[in-house]
This record gives C-alpha cells, sequence and structure tokens, in this order.
C-alpha cells in the first residue's frame, strides 16, 4: 500500500515537472519572422497542421516541435495526438519586433527599404521591400554562395597581354 503510494506521488511528481502544452483554442503564440520557438509536448503528435504555411512552419522531432517565422501574418497552428485527437490549438503570430530592426522609407513613393542594425547597419530582406532594392540584395546573396560553396567561380578576364 505504502509502495503504491509513493508510485503514485512519483509519477505525479514528473508529471508536474515535464512542460506540457494545453490544449486551449485561441492561445496566442508569437514567433519573431526568420527566428524559431520550441514547443514541447506531453507525447509525439499525430499531425501537425499550420493554416499559412507561407508565415510560419514547423519541424517534428519526437515531442518537440520547432515553429519557424517565416514571414509577417497571423495564422493557425493545430497538434493532434496518434488518434487524432487535439493536444493543442494555437492563433500564430509570426511578427519583426527587434530593436535591432530599421525600416527606412525614402521620398513620396513609399519605397521601403529594410535593415537590421548592431554597431553597422545591414541590409535585409522583408515583405514590402523596394522591388530593385530586393533584386539586387537576391543578387549579391547568391553570388556570395555560390563563391563560399564552390558552385561558381569567380568570373574575371584576364588583363591583356604585355604588346
Amino acid at each position: 500500500m505504502k509502495k503504491n503510494f509513493m508510485m503514485a506521488a512519483l509519477v505525479s511528481a514528473a508529471a508536474l515537472a515535464v512542460p506540457t502544452i494545453q490544449a486551449n483554442a485561441g492561445q496566442v503564440l508569437e514567433v519573431e519572422v526568420d527566428d524559431s520557438k520550441l514547443l514541447t509536448l506531453p507525447a509525439a503528435p499525430g499531425a501537425v497542421i499550420i493554416g499559412n504555411p507561407s508565415i510560419a512552419d514547423v519541424s517534428v522531432q519526437g515531442q518537440q516541435i520547432f515553429v519557424h517565422g517565416r514571414n509577417f501574418g497571423q495564422t493557425n497552428l493545430m497538434i493532434l495526438d496518434l488518434n487524432g485527437n487535439q493536444i493543442a490549438s494555437f492563433d500564430l503570430i509570426s511578427m519583426h519586433t527587434k530593436q535591432t530592426a530599421v525600416t527606412v522609407f525614402k521620398g513620396d513613393s513609399r519605397a521601403k527599404y529594410s535593415y537590421v542594425c548592431g554597431t553597422l547597419c545591414e541590409s535585409e530582406i522583408q515583405v514590402g521591400d523596394e522591388k530593385d532594392y530586393v533584386n539586387t540584395l537576391l543578387q549579391q546573396a547568391s553570388g556570395k554562395i555560390e563563391l563560399a560553396t564552390g558552385n561558381k567561380t569567380a568570373e574575371a578576364e584576364a588583363p591583356a597581354a604585355p604588346q
């Protein structure tokens, strides 16, 4: 009898120590754009559904769900167990609230340019940025990645031979 009581107490204490998700519909989950947030479940999920995968997506590893902010906006996240029962439901908001984010509007055209600032400010692509600005940044980033990965060698013409 005493042994059963001790076992029940240990099981209860262990259950309280595991961070679990409440299955409250409408619970708000905020994640930064270009960042991830970790959720730990009481058991492995059977299904994880994102309403709009252009706003956020997920990676599942066992009982852990990594929620990745992809774009600004709001969508929903539902988590079901292996039997199809709802474990959790969230109103998911993906936003950019870091203090290092800076947006510059130039002229009357409302052309938008995004930067992330630390010691220096660096260009950052965000939805709504001016089209030519985005295209230039994408082209530069692509070229840098190609050089770093060896997928493309630096192209340069040899100097003219001396006469």
